[in-house]
């Protein structure tokens, strides 16, 4: 939300009505605050990374910017969590098919337990679903790889290329984490629905679970002035190179610094638009945590000196 305080950005949201429920998309806000896992009883879990990134073949965008920005983040974040290359786990453009994500799920399916943590960076556009349910409601899909833009998104799903919110949101509650953290780092989040998936069949609503997105209600996620990275990567990535303590600590410098970023990135799109009558984007960027049992300020990172990461 435009003009939002970081601090206001940790808090439960209140609901946004249509606009918002899809960030339940893999159950993150359903979780009660009393919802145990295995770092309640002070056992320490081991962590483990899922990469997923797709910049579209058809976009204006280089496809190389989604493999960037997950590199990025991959390399500052696995040695920071004690993460080996056995743990880490990356499906990037054409890696990152409906097929390779479902393969990669039953994977994590059948090797996680309650003393794992699953941390998730996810970059990859949110399309909507033509037409809408029967109520009304607004629905999602995952625009995962396709050589070719399907000419609906609702094929799409159909032939299985790409995957409904429903249908990721039962992928990630079948793998049983102890803890699941979702970064969200998405170019449309105007797709984002608080209380979609409210409840789905399979969530485990005692499992504790965050969700960190990269910017807030109806606005756009940039990418850096130099259209390298995604903006929110970029200061993830920086804020992991130099913070120390927990990953609440790198997040909330990761919001703060893509959000000064974002300023003047908005102010030269907008000089670019010019006079016209075409609704313009809202490029102010605020990132925004959701996080009601704090798994985030309970995740502890490796020193630098210890982590390697300079």
């Amino acid at each position: 939300m435009a003009g939002t305080s970081p601090e206001a950005t940790q808090k439960r949201p209140r609901s946004w009505g249509i606009a918002r429920r899809l960030l339940v998309v893999a159950g993150f806000l359903t979780v009660p605050l009393c919802g145990l896992s295995a770092a309640d009883d002070g056992v320490s879990l081991k962590n483990h990374l899922l990469a997923l990134g797709t910049c579209p073949p058809w976009n204006p965008q280089s496809v190389e910017i989604c493999r960037y920005s997950v590199d990025k983040v991959m390399t500052a974040l696995a040695p920071r969590l004690d993460v080996g290359p056995e743990r880490q786990h990356m499906l990037v453009n054409e890696g990152a098919s409906a097929t390779s994500l479902k393969l990669k799920a039953t994977e994590l399916a059948n090797k996680l337990g309650s003393a794992d943590r699953l941390i998730i960076y996810a970059n990859l556009p949110l399309g909507v679903v033509d037409p809408t349910d029967s109520d009304g409601a607004t629905t999602y899909a995952l625009e995962l790889w396709a050589n070719a833009k399907p000419e609906t998104t609702l094929q799409a799903i159909g032939d299985g290329i790409w995957m409904s919110a429903s249908a990721f949101a039962a992928l990630l509650h079948a793998i049983p984490a102890g803890e699941v953290i979702l970064i969200l780092d998405t170019n449309n989040p105007q797709a984002l629905d608080l209380g979609l998936l409210e409840h789905h069949s399979v969530d485990d609503k005692n499992r504790p679970e965050a969700l960190v997105i990269s910017s807030g209600p109806g606005q756009t996620a940039n990418y850096s002035a130099d259209r390298t990275i995604s903006l929110f990567a970029k200061h993830l990535a920086v804020a992991l190179q130099s913070d120390e303590g927990t990953l609440q600590d790198v997040m909330t410098t990761a919001v703060n610094g893509t959000r000064q970023a974002a300023i003047p990135i908005c102010a030269e799109l907008n000089e670019k638009r010019g006079e016209t009558t075409d609704p313009r984007p809202d490029c102010t960027q605020v990132p925004e945590i959701y996080d009601p049992a704090a798994l985030l300020s309970r995740t502890m990172l490796l020193p630098l000196t210890e982590s390697g990461v300079n």
